[in-house]
């Protein structure tokens, strides 16, 4: 069996991208970045193109499998190539038993990579190191070190009356259980390129290895060592595969990253960490 995941990335008045990736028996043969053709004028075009280019590849791969699936995370999408599905089917070899198109959530890891290569420098090819993601779910070490050794714990929310069609606008807020020790770095990152998360959480690591603004927090009661990164909705873009993710604290001061594979919000974290006060 043949399978190719897909995305795009749409960048108003930018360069759009499509990643793919090919699996054969569940075994990763191929990945690519390519350029979304012409001028595309909204999301739904880059996904049909991302399709059109998925197809390709799957000509190029196919080598005698009697079936081959095609995954893209756009329901309108896969909808418009499962309506010419059929006829697609015809533009292979006779040895293609079955050619189907299917949705799959951009969560899964697979859809993830193509997603993660769609935003033309994908976030694990930057000379950036990646953390272990630790699941708190069931970690008594984790939530008992919030709550007990007032450990800090950083996160993002995207602050919507700052933020616009072009730019997100993130607040860096930092925690411990008992209050908020901060709350006013705030970021307006410009869309598409790299992802707007890359961007926010690059700018972030420089500021947090600014002398100034460490002694600031530290001023606060904001301990960056032994510290947490929670990954939440809002930064889940950072997280490259199950395991591995970019964190918002330079990788020189010694961190955690941590979630939650279902609820990913903060709220969450911190109920937990209550039972271990």
């Amino acid at each position: 069996m043949l399978e190719v995941y897909c995305d795009s990335s749409y960048n108003e008045n930018e360069d759009s991208y499509i990643g793919c990736t090919v699996l054969r028996d569940s075994r990763q043969i191929h990945q690519s970045t390519t350029k979304v053709p012409a001028d595309p004028s909204s999301n739904l075009e880059c996904e049909l193109a991302a399709l059109n280019f998925a197809v390709a590849l799957a000509k190029i791969f196919s080598d005698g499998e009697k079936e081959l699936v095609i995954y893209n995370d756009s329901t309108e999408a896969v909808k418009a190539f499962q309506a010419k599905g059929p006829e697609i089917e015809k533009e292979f070899s006779e040895s293609v038993a079955r050619l189907s198109f299917e949705y799959i959530p951009r969560e899964k890891v697979r859809q993830a990579t193509a997603d993660s290569l769609s935003k033309k420098f994908p976030i694990y090819f930057l000379d950036i190191p990646t953390f272990e993601v630790e699941s708190f779910s069931r970690r008594e070490d984790i939530l008992s070190d919030i709550a007990q050794k007032g450990s800090s714990v950083f996160y993002l929310e995207k602050v919507e009356e700052k933020s616009t069609n072009k730019k997100t606008c993130y607040r860096v807020v930092i925690r411990s259980f008992e209050k908020i020790l901060s709350d006013e770095l705030l970021y307006l990152i410009k869309k598409g390129g790299a992802g707007t998360q890359v961007k926010a959480a690059e700018e972030i690591r420089k500021d947090l290895d600014d002398p100034k603004i460490r002694s600031s927090l530290e001023a606060r009661g904001v301990r960056l060592e032994n510290s947490y990164f929670l990954l939440t909705d809002e930064t889940w873009g950072l997280r490259g595969t199950d395991s591995r993710a970019h964190s918002i604290l330079p990788s020189s001061v010694p961190h955690r990253v941590i979630c939650d594979e279902v609820d990913r919000s903060p709220e969450n974290l911190f109920r937990r960490v209550e039972r271990f006060r």
